[in-house]
């Protein structure tokens, strides 16, 4: 037989260059030509050992490890720390340095608030590729897991009956010790209480029972209930039949394939979520998209109004049909509603103010008041029936009317359906590759700030792989 001769322990006359390993065209070595070209100052200064202390690993060098991979799915501190000795790849982008995982995990927990301009500069990169323009942009939402069990999901009022139950155990001990359980007795029911010393023993255990409970009632801080593994997640129902699980809410920005902007949040309600995904959008790239599509999910007066007042061409289904008022007529001298079988409706009072500040009791509309209806998002308006007593109520909101209507026009175009379009294969897209190809899905870090610089990890990850 013929074959291809090998030498295992071939040694070099020259030493070899791990570039020389890879080629011009690997992924690390294009990322590492790409990181060497992005300004990262701010994070250098973060540093304060410039006159002492120990060296630390370049900045530079840690980035380039953690991004290449969560680029090739390994999310592990400890599996990338193993890397640095075993493959080529990781060994030329930390010039053979071999940083622990623990300087790794250290990095990507307290220089998260860095990554974000590093974002930036990447979206900065894809624009003067022509790539993206902040023109046809979608906005969707996806649930990622948090690094928090459900078995560590507590609520005030538990805790605090557990305490309550402690306390009167204890209290019960303490008056019946001598009446029930004399030294010479033999009648205690618990073994423990039998003697002097079981009893002691006894209220030692509940006392480290009720600062446990105290310690977890504690980290609840204000709220009814949390997590106490991570309690800023949120306990939310996962898509695909996945049921409930501690979560976070990560709204994505993209344009062409490319997350632009990311935020977190601890609702599981979309339609909250766009403001602020907006708000973030454009403290980070100093303008907004100049069209914006989304799904149904986002549909709100005050989504509409936010996108209309921020000259954002939105193109958001509406999620519930309004009243037809094109059943009623419309009495504004009266302020009234008749419908087709001549029933009157009268003014109740409105709900929700437009300026957001708090309503208290049942306010009335006021005839000296102008255009009072403006005010409020919705106004009520009753029938009594006169025989039985029983009302029926309307609901009219005439901003959202008009903005539904408006809506429906644009989506219903020719040009809107084939712009809407768009969203599914752009932002969903986007959440399709982050999940089943580099396989994220869940966190490793804790709390908003750790799960935030977690994201724009892997959201550059995704990029990277897009740009390069």
């Amino acid at each position: 037989m013929n074959f291809k001769q090998h030498h295992r322990n071939q040694i070099f006359l020259l030493p070899p260059s791990f570039r020389d390993f890879l080629g011009d065209g690997h992924e690390a070595v294009i990322l590492d030509e790409f990181i060497r070209e992005l300004d990262i100052t701010a994070l250098e200064q973060h540093y304060a050992n410039e006159h002492g202390g120990s060296s630390a690993y370049h900045p530079a060098v840690l980035l380039a490890v953690l991004i290449y991979g969560y680029m090739n799915g390994i999310f592990s501190s400890r599996k990338i720390a193993k890397r640095l000795s075993q493959d080529i790849a990781f060994m030329y982008l930390a010039g053979n340095a071999r940083p622990d995982f623990r300087t790794l995990a250290r990095f990507r927990r307290e220089k998260g608030t860095h990554l974000e301009t590093i974002m930036s500069r990447v979206v900065y990169k894809a624009r003067e590729l022509g790539l993206i323009s902040f023109g046809t942009c979608s906005l969707d939402g996806t649930k990622i897991r948090a690094n928090a069990s459900k078995n560590k999901n507590e609520r005030k009022d538990a805790l605090e009956q557990n305490i309550r139950a402690i306390l009167k155990e204890a209290e019960r001990i303490d008056a019946d010790e001598d009446k029930r359980y004399g030294k010479d007795t033999e009648d205690a029911e618990d073994p423990r209480l039998k003697t002097k010393a079981g009893r002691e023993r006894r209220k030692k255990e509940l006392k480290m029972q009720q600062q446990k409970e105290e310690a977890k009632l504690a980290k609840l801080g204000g709220r009814t209930r949390a997590n106490l593994t991570d309690p800023d997640a949120a306990l939310m129902k996962l898509k695909n039949g996945n049921g409930y699980a501690n979560a976070y809410n990560v709204q994505s920005i993209t344009e062409n394939g490319i997350i632009l902007s990311s935020s977190i949040g601890t609702s599981s309600a979309d339609q909250e979520a766009l403001i602020p995904a907006l708000e973030k959008f454009k403290n980070l790239h100093n303008q907004t998209p100049k069209q914006l599509l989304a799904d149904k999910g986002y549909s709100s007066e005050d989504n509409y109004a936010f996108c209309e007042n921020s000259k954002i061409d939105a193109y958001i289904p509406n999620h519930a049909e309004p009243t037809d008022l094109s059943r009623y007529a419309y009495n504004k001298k009266n302020d009234t509603y008749r419908d087709a079988r001549g029933r009157i409706w009268a003014f109740k009072q409105h709900m929700e103010r437009r300026d957001g500040t708090a309503q208290r009791g049942r306010p009335r509309k006021t005839k000296d008041e102008h255009n009072q209806h403006e005010l409020y998002k919705r106004a009520i308006y009753e029938y009594r029936n006169k025989k039985t007593g029983v009302a029926q109520y309307l609901a009219v909101s005439q901003r959202w009317q008009e903005y539904v209507k408006k809506q429906k026009k644009k989506l219903s175009s020719q040009y809107g359906r084939r712009l809407y379009k768009k969203r599914m294969h752009d932002v969903e897209g986007v959440f399709g590759n982050i999940k089943k190809n580099l396989g994220f899905t869940a966190f490793n870090l804790r709390g908003l700030a750790g799960v935030a610089a977690e994201w724009t990890l892997i959201s550059l990850a995704h990029n990277l792989k897009k740009v390069m």
